[in-house]
C-alpha cells in the first residue's frame, strides 16, 4: 500500500505559495459573484407596485383605492391564505394576480363566501373559484367595448377597456364586453353561494388608465359592491397551481427513456455476472463463547458507559420475569401485593425495589443487585 502523498514543502511553508496557488479559484468565484450580482441588479423588476392600493405610480391602483374610501368602502390589503380566515359575506375579495394562487391560497378563496373578482385568470383557477368558465382567448381587444348586457355595474360604466383576455361562460352566467365569436371580457357566475366576477385584464384597475372612458365606475362598481373590500395581493405560499408539475414532467423525455435503459443493462449485467449458487452448507462457529462471558462483557459496556440506570432496569425486569413466575402475576400492583404478602416486607419498600428509580452510584448498584436476590430468595423460600 502506498502512503498518502503529503503536500510539497513549499506549500506547508510559505504562505505566499500557498496564495499563488490559491488565487486562480478565488477569482474565479470572485466573478461568479460580481455577474450573479450584476444580473440580479439589472433584472427587471416589473411587479413592483403593479395594482398596488397604496402605489401612486403609473401601474399601481392608489387613486382606485382612495376612490373607494371615499365611498365609504374599507379598504383592506391581505397577503397569506390565513388573512382570508376571517373574511365572510358582506365582503369583496379582489384578487389581481390569480396565476400566483398556490394550492393553499386557492382552497383559502374557494372556503370564504366572499364574492371575487379575478383579474385575468387562466383556467387553473377558474376550475377551483369558477367552474364552468373556460378561457376562450388571450388576443381580445385592449380598446374601449361597449357592455352589451344587462349587468348593472357594466351597464352604468358605459365603454370601458376590459383587457385582452375573454371567456367562455356557462348559459346561467352574465356575459358583458363580447367579441365577435361570442366570448366575453367579464363574466359574472354564482359559485358556492356567492358571486365571482372574472375580468379579462386589469387597465381599468391602474392610475394610468382608471380616467379612460368607463374604467373608473366599472372598477368601482365591481369593487364597492359592499361596504369592505379586501386586496388579496398573495405572497408566495408554495408552488402556483399553473406550475406544478412533477418530477417526470421536468424531466426531459429522453433522460427518462435513458433511466429505463439504464435499468434494463443493469439487470442483464446481474443476470450476466451472477453466481449460481449451491445447497446451503452447514458450518460450526469458529469460537464458542460461554455465557459467563457474554454477561461480563455486557456489564463492562454498561460500566465504561456509566450507563447505571439502563444495567438497573435490565436487572429489575429479570427480577420481576421470575418474580411473575412465582407469584402467578406480572402487574405491577399484584406482583407488589403478592411479594409483599410472601416476605412480610413493606409493599412501599417492594415497589421501590422493583419500580425505582436508578441508583446513583456503583455502590447502590451493587446494593440493588443483592436486594434483588434476596427477595427473590425470600419469595422462593415462602
Amino acid at each position: 500500500m502506498t502512503a498518502p502523498t503529503e503536500p510539497p514543502t513549499a506549500l506547508r511553508r510559505d504562505p505566499r505559495a500557498l496564495w499563488r496557488a490559491a488565487r486562480g479559484p478565488l477569482a474565479i468565484a470572485a466573478l461568479l459573484l460580481a455577474v450573479a450580482v450584476v444580473v440580479a441588479a439589472l433584472s427587471p423588476r416589473t411587479n413592483r407596485g403593479v395594482l398596488d392600493p397604496q402605489s401612486p405610480a403609473q401601474q399601481g391602483s392608489m387613486a382606485l383605492a382612495t376612490l373607494l374610501r371615499e365611498r365609504g368602502v374599507t379598504v383592506e390589503e391581505a397577503r397569506t391564505s390565513a388573512d382570508l380566515h376571517d373574511v365572510g359575506r358582506g365582503a369583496t375579495v379582489l384578487v389581481p394576480f390569480p396565476e400566483r394562487l398556490s394550492r393553499i391560497q386557492l382552497d383559502a378563496l374557494a372556503a370564504t363566501e366572499a364574492d371575487l373578482v379575478l383579474l385575468a385568470p387562466s383556467d387553473g383557477q377558474l376550475e377551483v373559484l369558477a367552474p364552468g368558465v373556460t378561457v376562450d382567448s388571450r388576443t381580445g381587444s385592449e380598446i374601449p367595448m361597449p357592455a352589451a348586457c344587462l349587468l348593472p355595474a357594466a351597464v352604468a360604466a358605459g365603454p370601458a377597456v376590459t383587457g385582452a383576455v375573454t371567456y367562455r361562460a356557462p348559459r346561467d352566467a352574465i356575459t358583458c364586453y363580447p367579441d365577435e365569436h361570442g366570448a366575453a371580457a367579464l363574466v359574472q357566475v354564482r359559485a358556492g353561494g356567492r358571486t365571482v366576477v372574472v375580468l379579462g385584464g386589469d387597465d381599468a384597475f391602474t392610475n394610468a388608465d382608471l380616467a379612460d372612458e368607463g374604467n373608473a365606475a366599472l372598477a368601482m362598481n365591481l369593487l364597492g359592491a359592499h361596504p369592505r373590500l379586501v386586496w388579496f395581493r398573495a405572497v408566495p405560499e408554495g408552488v402556483p397551481v399553473d406550475e406544478q408539475r412533477s418530477l417526470t414532467e421536468l424531466l426531459p423525455e429522453g433522460w427518462v427513456w435513458a433511466t429505463y435503459m439504464g435499468w434494463v443493462t443493469a439487470l442483464l449485467a446481474v443476470l450476466w455476472r451472477a453466481r449460481r449458487l449451491g445447497r446451503v452448507v452447514v458450518e460450526p462457529l469458529p469460537v464458542a463463547v460461554r455465557a459467563a462471558e457474554a454477561v461480563e462483557g455486557r456489564a463492562r459496556l454498561y460500566r465504561r458507559a456509566r450507563a447505571r440506570g439502563h444495567a438497573a432496569e435490565v436487572l429489575r425486569d429479570a427480577a420481576r420475569n421470575r418474580l411473575a413466575t412465582l407469584v402467578g402475576t406480572g402487574d405491577r400492583t399484584g406482583m407488589v401485593a403478592a411479594v409483599a404478602a410472601r416476605t412480610g416486607r413493606a409493599p412501599a419498600a417492594v415497589d421501590a425495589l422493583l419500580y425505582g428509580p436508578p441508583p446513583v452510584d456503583d455502590s447502590a448498584m451493587i446494593e440493588l443487585a443483592r436486594a434483588l436476590d434476596a427477595c427473590e430468595a425470600e419469595v422462593r423460600r415462602a
